[in-house]
């Protein structure tokens, strides 16, 4: 993920031929140093500690107008992190800034805070941010007395203390949202007469049941006792958002500053309009917030994988720990705490039926059977071995396939050190290694094992021969580096997403232009996932990095189903059948891991598109017809399975 360019000496379209090596696995380990991209075009967000000492100097004026403002590189470009910059990292979670002066920190605030126009102050009367709200605005409502005296304006902090990981390890995304907290407290007038969102007790799961609409959210938010509404503070969240986007990133979404006439972007980005919200594929079930996890570097977001709802697998620091659904207390199945440096974590995590593998900052990996008895060791190893010359060797990305030969679980890792190597996970040896011009950030291979998509810190996609990483096709439709990709199950939809906000799909059987182009919903789109052959209608499931999940239809790609939430997204995980789907939502206060499940079966004939425009009425709903899903060998279960798909069995007495 380092921000580097192609090399100048080859084509654009014809890479030079990959290395195809074996790598041996050394046995010691070394601390490696690491560099996050200059992000000089977006303000960060103010730390907890500067929003709560600052809290009386709220400024006054709306979002100026900024018509020079041009993106010159926030998004752009990966992980490419040195010795020196890492001490500046180490502190990054921590409460008290302590690299700026205070004069700094009330000059960086002022300059946050301008950006949140909808909350002008004038005067001494204090500006009431919402609007009317006739069902839930109560003039006398009674508030408990522990509010009267101890409001968020008045806390020395307001966002919970940061764990170990988050003040050691994590490196910042200045472009991030704000967190919720936070930014309700600046929503709220400057003498607030209803309670922050610093004073919940977040329960420890929340349930479909739990549920109240815009009064009482997934997260346990009350919102009716703060004399508002949960989908008005979206919306002026959304308006704060959208105002702090690049330009670039604006024109590509015409959020309604831009003027008509120039949807077209100097910056090589045309105008793409949204896609309707307007599909119900999943509905929210539960909210485990008992759960966190942790994802190192805020362009990796693949900390969360799941085998079953009984099985599920989160990141957090240098441990993997199990959970299930009903959220019960963890189990750690892999530990890395005595084989990384302090200022390493995991950064990635993939399974299959029997396999688990993580992945972390200096190249370690570990394996772990899930077949084998409790307390059976993992298997550990390195990417490479410790060379000056390479500046970080972060494990971007894994996944696995099934070899086509031998039938072993293998998996793919994608690294910073520019190299994507395939690794058999039961000899535990590296059958390939092939190297490539930038940083290789996310992989996938197709489901016969034949070819691979390959994306990192370069513009271009590569479709590769998956034995020799010779990539056979040049893909162009990305004007900044990627970071996701995803192969369908039926082999014939590759999705590709970067950081200039836009999902690219093609069809694997003709490359000559994309199928469509879709723009996510607000934030950089960080991670894909296809659902599985035999789980329902076909979707594309769009990870944000903040708030968002969009559930793309994938047979027409015109519309789609937008869940919304607080906070940054970890990744997300469908169980095998598909029928539920996980989110890791990284919020300090109110995350946890969400599961979404199926709302019902649509009919068997819908329309479709292919690569040519054609439409047609005969189109399979599932990536297959249903008499022939029956023999499919990535189906996990048989017909009756399928027909009890969305049934509610949870009163059931056996």
């Amino acid at each position: 993920m380092a921000s580097s360019l192609l090399n100048p000496e080859l084509d654009e379209h014809h890479f030079a031929a990959p290395l195809s090596v074996t790598t041996a696995l050394p046995t010691q380990t070394h601390a490696h140093a690491h560099h996050e991209p200059a992000h000089a075009s977006c303000p960060a967000s103010p730390t907890a500690t500067t929003l709560a000492a600052l809290a009386d100097s709220r400024p006054a004026t709306a979002l100026e107008d900024d018509d020079d403002f041009e993106d010159d590189g926030d998004y752009s470009g990966g992980i490419s992190i040195t010795s020196a910059d890492l001490l500046d990292y180490t502190s990054a979670g921590s409460l008290t800034d302590t690299h700026m002066a205070e004069e700094e920190v009330a000059e960086q605030l002022q300059s946050a805070m301008a950006q949140f126009h909808a909350f002008p102050h004038t005067g001494s009367t204090a500006f009431d941010p919402f609007e009317p709200l006739p069902s839930y605005h109560m003039p006398s409502i009674h508030m408990p007395t522990i509010f009267s005296g101890h409001m968020s304006s008045s806390d020395p902090s307001l966002e919970p203390p940061p764990t170990l990981q988050e003040a050691h390890l994590s490196i910042q995304d200045k472009g991030s949202f704000a967190p919720i907290t936070s930014f309700f407290h600046y929503l709220t007038p400057e003498k607030p007469t209803v309670p922050g969102l610093d004073l919940i007790h977040v329960p420890d799961s929340i349930t479909r049941d739990d549920l109240q609409g815009d009064r009482y959210d997934a997260q346990g938010i009350d919102w009716v006792v703060r004399n508002t509404t949960r989908s008005h503070v979206r919306s002026k969240r959304f308006e704060c958002e959208s105002a702090k986007l690049p330009r670039s990133l604006q024109e590509v979404r015409a959020v309604g500053i831009i003027p008509e006439s120039s949807l077209t972007s100097t910056h090589g980005l045309q105008f793409i309009p949204p896609t309707p919200n307007t599909d119900s594929f999943y509905r929210f079930r539960r909210n485990n917030t008992t759960h966190r996890a942790f994802f190192p570097h805020f362009q990796l977001r693949n900390v969360l994988t799941a085998t079953s709802r009984n099985d599920i697998y989160y990141a957090a620091g240098h441990r993997v720990f199990r959970t299930d659904a009903e959220g019960s207390s963890s189990d750690v199945m892999i530990d890395l705490s005595k084989r990384l440096t302090p200022d390493g974590s995991i950064t990635t995590i993939a399974s299959t039926d029997n396999v688990l593998i993580a992945g972390a900052f200096d190249g370690e990996y570990a394996i772990t059977n899930l077949t084998s008895e409790y307390g059976t060791p993992c298997t550990f190893g390195r990417t490479s071995d410790f060379s000056l010359d390479t500046k970080s060797r972060i494990v971007n990305h894994m996944h696995l396939f099934e070899s086509r030969t031998t039938y072993h679980p293998q998996a793919v890792l994608c690294s910073n050190d520019h190299r994507l190597r395939v690794l058999d996970c039961v000899t535990d040896k590296f059958l390939h290694s092939f190297l490539y011009p930038a940083a290789v950030n996310c992989a996938a291979t197709s489901p016969n094992g034949r070819m691979r998509v390959v994306v990192g810190d370069f513009q271009e996609t590569l479709i590769t021969n998956a034995e020799t990483g010779q990539a056979f096709e040049t893909l162009n439709s990305h004007t900044d580096d990627a970071f996701a990709c995803a192969w369908a199950d039926d082999g014939f939809y590759v999705a590709t997403a970067a950081q200039d906000s836009t999902i690219a799909v093609w069809d694997a059987r003709y490359w000559e232009r994309p199928l469509t182009i879709l723009t996510s919903e607000l934030s950089i789109p960080r991670s894909l996932r296809f659902s599985p052959v035999g789980s329902g209608p076909r979707v594309l499931v769009a990870a944000e990095a903040d708030d968002y999940i969009s559930i793309i239809n994938a047979q027409t790609w015109e519309s789609k189903q937008v869940f919304d939430f607080f906070g940054p997204i970890g990744g997300t995980a469908f169980t095998p059948d598909g029928q539920s789907l996980f989110i890791a939502n990284g919020e300090r206060r109110f995350g946890g891991i969400i599961e979404l499940d199926r709302t019902g079966w649509a009919e068997n004939n819908a329309k479709g598109r292919s690569f040519d425009g054609a439409e047609w009425v005969d189109t399979m709903t599932d990536w297959a017809y249903d008499d022939w899903l029956s023999n499919h060998d990535r189906v996990p279960g048989g017909d009756v399975n399928r027909s009890r798909r969305c049934v509610n069995l949870d009163n059931v007495v056996v």
